[in-house]
């Protein structure tokens, strides 16, 4: 399949032309230069063709460009292609241009009003849009002539979209560029680094699985949350976290906080799954004090331990097998419930316990959570008895229930009271 990156110097309105393509993925265009920081991808697809449109940070001059080259063949795409944008032809503009027909790239020149072709040397390009009123109907007509007859392969057809969110800072960027064996998300120290949503496919354990990195979430009552750039990001990640298969949140094991707590309660509401990663935990001294710690933190509000699946990791120090497992095995978790579906059991799970007991004082839940720590699954049971006085019958009995109601057959979990 054909991928077209569209390139040139700062402000051209590289961004602009990429929204033009996409109608759901739309990048930030914004007249402030370098607003764009990631190369960003989009699948143009219809019954008749199908091809890769990129949106790339603009470049001053050549060294710029040479960086921006290397980072596109990292990628180790076939069938690479480069639209040069730009609205009046410099000697930069020539020496970038002449680069990449020494490299021999296919290259197309686009500029959104007419050039004068004395202004370039046209020999330089495989075809030119610089000459007509409208060079985008044009560009898009060739686009889809040129790609005519591509149609999607199998396994992307049914593929798994995966959203990585989370605050600033917590390393989502550096996690998803860990899956991707690349860097495709700019990480930084700095507040706000990731601005578009940057996407990208792998192919793992038989499956087509696609990974956004979304902006870092920033607090409703926070003054940036109401800014351009600010505001554009946040409408992007909602769009992709609605969008996707599964959500995966990420904390920061150093910044624990009430903001933790918002997060996994909004996201618990949602009808979708999605997993807690808890990054950073190599610079915790004392990892599992930390870990019990993180768990009653957690616990002491069984909102917002509804069906969670938590893992502590090191997007530095974890493999990207091991994340990847991670992930792999929550997209096919069998162990997730919401909890008022759980609790809407609770009657009927209540009239069957009550025929087992006999000359003793009733046992009665309140509350049920499923939750799940390190792939191990367990229950909270909310409850009229303390931990102590629940005889063994009952839990065997109750646990009888669960998998029966739950379809459980197979699936190891414990009982927490």
């Amino acid at each position: 399949m054909n991928n077209y990156f569209i390139i040139g110097k700062v402000n051209e309105g590289k961004s602009y032309l990429f929204n033009l393509f996409s109608k759901t993925h739309k990048t930030i265009s914004n007249p402030r230069a370098n607003t764009t920081i990631d190369v960003i991808r989009k699948n143009i697809i219809s019954e008749n063709y199908e091809y890769f449109i990129y949106d790339t940070p603009g470049f001053y001059k050549f060294s710029d460009f040479t960086i921006l080259l290397n980072k596109i063949l990292e990628l180790k795409l076939d069938n690479i292609n480069f639209i040069y944008l730009t609205s009046s032809f410099s000697n930069e503009d020539l020496k970038i241009c002449k680069q990449l027909h020494k490299k021999k790239f296919n290259l197309l020149l686009f500029s959104f009003k007419k050039i004068d072709e004395k202004n370039y040397i046209s020999n330089l390009f495989n075809k030119n849009f610089t000459t007509n009123s409208d060079n985008l109907s044009t560009l898009k007509k060739y686009l889809s002539n040129k790609n005519m007859n591509q149609h999607p392969k199998k396994n992307t057809v049914n593929k798994k979209t995966i959203a990585i969110f989370g605050k600033e800072n917590t390393g989502k960027s550096t996690i998803f560029n860990k899956i991707m064996s690349i860097s495709l998300s700019k990480t930084s120290p700095n507040l706000h680094t990731t601005r578009d949503s940057v996407n990208w496919d792998i192919n793992y354990k038989n499956q087509t699985l696609q990974f956004i990195d979304t902006a870092g979430f920033i607090r409703n009552r926070s003054n940036r949350k109401n800014l351009d750039f600010e505001k554009l990001s946040i409408e992007q990640s909602e769009y992709f976290i609605k969008k996707s298969s599964l959500i995966v949140l990420i904390l920061d094991a150093n910044s624990e906080s009430k903001l933790d707590l918002s997060l996994i309660g909004s996201l618990s509401k949602r009808n979708k799954p999605f997993l807690v990663l808890v990054n950073k935990i190599d610079l915790i001294e004392n990892k599992s004090l930390y870990k019990q710690k993180f768990l009653k933190y957690l616990s002491s509000n069984h909102n917002y331990y509804s069906s969670l699946n938590i893992f502590f990791i090191s997007a530095l120090n974890s493999s990207k097998s091991k994340i990847l497992n991670i992930i792999s095995n929550q997209l096919d978790n069998r162990f997730f419930f919401k909890t008022s579906y759980l609790n809407r059991l609770i009657k009927s799970i209540n009239g069957e316990l009550s025929k087992i007991q006999k000359n003793s004082k009733e046992f009665k839940i309140y509350f049920i959570t499923a939750f799940t720590v390190n792939q191990k699954n367990y229950f909270k049971i909310s409850c009229n008895f303390s931990k102590k006085n629940i005889k063994s019958h009952m839990k065997s009995y109750l646990s009888k229930i669960l998998i029966r109601e739950l379809n459980l057959k197979g699936i190891n979990f414990n009982l927490i009271f």
